[in-house]
């Protein structure tokens, strides 16, 4: 199952949240872009695909934050 990634960057001094190539935000800070991404991820993710949001550590790496629930499919 292919899966509908949201990641928290940092890009000229702002915070956003980029899924496929969309950006939301700018936001204050990381902790408002990782509150955010959840909600834009529960909202606005693939319904046929799990959503995930993954956010940078102090040390610059990405780590995952959350994960939505398995997709229910109406196929017999």
């Amino acid at each position: 199952m292919k899966t509908c990634w949201f990641i928290v960057i940092e890009s000229m001094g702002s915070w956003w949240v980029d899924c496929e190539g969309k950006a939301y935000g700018p936001f204050e800070d990381r902790d408002e872009a990782q509150s955010q991404a959840r909600r834009i991820a529960m909202t606005y993710g693939d319904g046929g695909r799990r959503s995930e949001v993954f956010a940078p550590t102090d040390q610059g790496s990405h780590r995952l934050i959350w994960k939505g629930p398995l997709p229910t499919t109406s196929e017999p």
